[in-house]
């Protein structure tokens, strides 16, 4: 045949011709389409070790499992003295919150927005007594501002959890009924001493500042009574 005097363009492929459509490095090239290079492969450098660097995601939340579980052995054995209990924070009050109605709801008992609802109202309300006892200046009102209130709330009512625990065992009757009573009693007291330790003021007011408290607690106990 006569040569038109045309040299090949293309391929098998019907690529054109010298363009390389497959290469090691994990680049592909179509035609004129250029060339696409799979994200997160090894073979062109890519570093495999970008979500390694991450910390962990508690810590980027703020929560300290460890600390958490020390301020909340201060509070079971009553170690109000420890100094653990004057950085309180708001991951270990939510922790006890949900726990609490999350044995509320092995009872069969749905008390989620109801616990959460009532701790925030009681906090709010508990703060704002507190503010007018010591004032609102002064060095004593830095430790009771409503931050510090609810995880006051949210730590003080480990009792009340225990309580929700046993219940689950105790059939209802006179022994549950003062098992409420006692950790009713301890959940308050609890809050009433953790408050003073923070505002030394609030010392000779314990007995002021528990009633409010009483009363608070007993609306979770009754949750889990009736």
């Amino acid at each position: 045949m006569a040569d038109w005097g045309m040299k090949p363009q293309g391929n098998a492929y019907g690529q054109p011709g010298g363009v390389e459509w497959f290469s090691s490095s994990g680049a592909t090239t179509y035609g004129s389409y250029g060339a696409y290079s799979a994200p997160g492969s090894g073979y062109g450098g890519a570093s495999g070790n970008a979500y390694e660097d991450e910390p962990p995601l508690l810590e980027e939340l703020g929560i300290d499992i460890g600390a958490i579980f020390l301020k909340t052995r201060a509070v079971l054995l009553w170690r109000f003295n420890s100094r653990y209990l004057d950085d309180l924070d708001m991951g270990g009050a939510l922790i006890f919150v949900f726990v609490l109605a999350g044995l509320q709801l092995l009872m069969g008992k749905l008390h989620f927005g109801v616990t959460l609802g009532w701790g925030v109202v009681f906090s709010i309300m508990l703060w704002f007594m507190l503010r007018q006892l010591v004032g609102s200046e002064g060095a004593e009102a830095k430790n009771l501002d409503l931050y510090g209130c609810c995880c006051v709330v949210g730590y003080s009512m480990l009792p009340l959890v225990v309580y929700n625990a046993m219940a689950i065992l105790i059939p209802k009757g006179p022994l549950s009924l003062v098992a409420a009573v006692l950790c009713t009693v301890w959940a308050a007291l609890t809050a009433s001493r953790i408050f003073a330790r923070r505002c030394p003021p609030l010392g000779e007011l314990r007995g002021i500042i528990m009633y409010p408290c009483l009363l608070a607690y007993s609306t979770f106990a009754l949750l889990m009574l009736y």
